[in-house]
């Protein structure tokens, strides 16, 4: 199964449920609460994207949100070779 490619931006990500692609800043964040913390303000006002102090991203170039992933936790998840 190949993962999805972004028409604006043409960045593919991972599918499914565990990431979502931000069509407004073209980025890739690795689980909900990560997507939601990136954006600020309200709906038809003045909603935008914006990385947080608490954003990090993985050797992939993905962002999460919260505390950082150890070798250990990185590897069970995603693989040893990541």
């Amino acid at each position: 199964m190949s993962n999805p490619t972004h028409p604006k931006c043409g960045k593919s990500y991972p599918g499914g449920s565990t990431a979502g692609h931000c069509s407004g800043c073209c980025e890739t964040f690795i689980g909900l609460s990560s997507f939601e913390a990136h954006r600020r303000g309200d709906h038809g006002v003045d909603r935008r994207c914006e990385i947080t102090d608490k954003h990090w991203t993985d050797a992939r170039g993905y962002w999460h949100v919260g505390a950082k992933l150890t070798e250990e936790q990185k590897a069970k998840m995603w693989g040893a070779d990541q």
